[in-house]
């Protein structure tokens, strides 16, 4: 029983670092977000920057914008994902956690018990050699 306790004490160990590392990606998901939109913010002030020159590099502006849209909506599509992944990763640490609870105290219950049949079979060996 102490060693199932042991293996499932490491895999909530292993379970909290996958969830962690989910919670990562998922952070480095929203920066990579704001980077896109800040992006696209400092593009659409240079389109609308009135320059002699500007007027040659509104197509490549234009793509470059479209290229920025397409990739945040790339981002917010994978957050989506990563958001459900780190869920689940969270459920799977609650549900190991519960499993090692009930194992834990149905361990103690056990030692509980073999303390008790001891006590009770050294009250029954003494009180047999007591009498004559």
């Amino acid at each position: 029983m102490k060693q199932r306790l042991k293996k499932i004490d490491r895999l909530i160990k292993v379970q909290q670092h996958l969830h962690k590392s989910a919670e990562l990606k998922l952070a480095n998901l929203h920066r990579q977000e704001s980077e896109l939109r800040a992006a696209q913010e400092e593009t659409l002030q240079t389109m609308g920057e009135s320059d002699t020159l500007h007027g040659l590099f509104v197509g490549i502006l234009a793509k470059r914008l479209k290229t920025l849209s397409l990739e945040e909506s790339r981002t917010q599509a994978a957050i989506i994902e990563q958001k459900a992944l780190t869920v689940e990763k969270a459920l799977q640490v609650k549900r190991t956690e519960k499993v090692y609870s009930r194992l834990k105290e149905d361990s103690r219950r056990g030692e509980e018990k073999k303390g008790l049949i001891a006590i009770l079979e050294s009250m029954a060996q003494g009180d047999s050699t007591s009498l004559p």
